[in-house]
């Protein structure tokens, strides 16, 4: 007689195991683990993607700031090489006619063509604003550190969910491995009683028993072969790989060994999660950025105050003058060259402005800048309730998996002795078939149930390190 498969979930302690992927199989698998699997997903994920250009964006911000203490400069120039203009030139003349002096004006159109050019250099420096770039700068500085955290954690939670899922696979695998195996048991079971049937030992209601066993156990396995398929798929799509492509998942060594004594306290990892969590650390710096705001938005009640220069030329030379349509000789001017190079004016300025009132518009930024870095610290205050409480559940949950590996242990090897046993007085017809099948549903069920308690051990520990900010992200990208 063939027992039922004895399960044994082989999962490991995901996120820190190092190990090598077998070779592929015969119907070309492409085998993954789980290092590659978190390494394809931080690649392919737009969470992350989103995250990156995020922070990149504020990187340019920062840079954007500490140019606002620096001087302006801007250049300009132009030649023109063709201006036709007509003016009017009115002269004033004096008759005298019998004696008596007649003042008239001579009105003449002066039509001129002419080139010119031109070339400015200015600059502007602030001097004084009300402290408005320093907050920006402060501010943006925070931005930056708020989204370097951002996608500190956006990666982690893509780390989590992919060993969350590649976690349900193997243990899928493992369920199926287990009906596989009983289902092969039943019909073991089944061609059994037949041949005892066939000679009297067993009555034939045992045989129609039993082939009804042997259905539901096929049935079983069905449901197990459809979950399977499901959770790679689910799997693959965190990937972002084609889920019709043929994949298979490498299965590491069961490591049921528990946390560092450290652990055990729950003093100990919420100081530990609270100094170590990337989106706490994010939402304090985006506070701290918003606090910055209200300073730049005060900066509109002071003045401000700048350093302007300015240097420049123009030339212009005439190529043809008349005046009422009659030539007249062009007046002499120096080349273009000359007059730019000696018709130069350079000015130095200080410029104070002074904004006396503005319809209340300065304080109505301040309040706005003051309700948004209130409504940040609330977030704040929120996210860190949050952090202690999936902490606090986190550290239930992972004792609550502890003491169930312990127990579904004892119940396993109860549950295998009684079905030893059961099976052997069926044998020489002193059990039923119902006490049979009875035991065997038991061990079935108590294999199920170590096998779930040993992937929910394994996975409550990366739950903890998970939400006490121990992810070590560096660890899936090579050298």
């Amino acid at each position: 007689m063939r027992y039922p498969f004895k399960a044994s979930v082989l999962v490991g302690f995901l996120l820190f195991f190092s190990t090598q992927a077998f070779g592929q199989s015969p119907s070309a698998a492409k085998t993954l683990t789980l290092k590659e699997c978190i390494r394809i997903a931080l690649k392919n994920a737009t969470s992350v993607q989103k995250a990156e250009n995020s922070y990149a964006l504020t990187g340019a911000q920062v840079l954007s700031s500490y140019g606002q203490f620096l001087p302006s400069l801007s250049v300009s120039s132009s030649y023109t090489f063709y201006s036709n203009s007509n003016d009017l030139q009115q002269t004033a003349l004096n008759e005298v006619v019998a004696g008596d002096t007649l003042s008239t004006i001579s009105t003449s159109v002066v039509s001129t063509k002419s080139r010119s050019a031109r070339y400015s250099i200015s600059s502007s420096l602030n001097l004084f604003n009300g402290f408005s770039d320093y907050a920006s700068l402060k501010q943006s500085l925070r931005n930056e550190d708020a989204a370097k955290y951002s996608l500190a954690r956006a990666k982690e939670q893509i780390a989590f969910d992919v060993a969350q899922a590649y976690l349900q696979v193997l243990l899928n695998q493992e369920l199926l491995k287990i009906s596989q195996e009983t289902y092969t048991s039943s019909q073991e079971q089944l061609q059994q009683i037949a041949a005892q049937v066939k000679i009297g030992a067993k009555a034939e209601a045992d045989l129609y028993q039993q082939e009804a066993e042997v259905s539901s156990d096929e049935l079983s396995v069905i449901d197990a072969e459809n979950t399977l398929r499901s959770s790679k798929i689910d799997l693959l799509v965190k990937l972002r790989l084609n889920p019709r492509e043929n994949y298979e998942f490498f299965v590491p060594a069961t490591d049921t060994t528990e946390l560092d004594s450290q652990y055990r306290s729950l003093d100990w990892l919420v100081a530990e999660a609270i100094e170590s969590r990337s989106d706490l650390k994010s939402a304090k710096f985006s506070m701290e950025a918003y606090d910055w705001s209200i300073t730049g938005a005060k900066s509109d009640y002071y003045p401000s105050l700048n350093l302007n220069f300015s240097y420049g030329s123009s030339g212009t030379l005439i190529d043809d003058q008349t005046i009422d349509g009659t030539a007249v000789d062009n007046p002499s001017l120096a080349n273009l060259f000359d007059q730019l190079k000696e018709q130069t004016s350079t000015s130095i300025a200080l410029g104070l402005s002074w904004t006396i009132f503005d319809g209340f518009s300065r304080n109505l930024s301040v309040q706005q800048a003051k309700v948004n870095y209130q409504n940040s610290r609330l977030d704040y205050e929120d996210l860190k309730l949050d952090v202690i409480s999936e902490v606090t559940q986190a550290f239930g949950d992972y004792n609550a998996a502890l003491k169930k590996l312990e127990s579904t242990r004892k119940g396993l090897t109860s549950a295998e002795k009684a079905y030893e046993t059961v099976n052997e007085r069926y044998k020489i017809g002193s059990a039923t078939f119902v006490e049979l099948s009875s035991s065997r549903a038991t061990l079935v069920t108590a294999q199920a149930n170590r096998a779930q308690a040993e992937f929910n051990f394994t996975f409550q520990k990366k739950i903890l390190a998970y939400y006490i900010g121990a992810v070590d992200i560096d660890t899936y990208f090579p050298e």
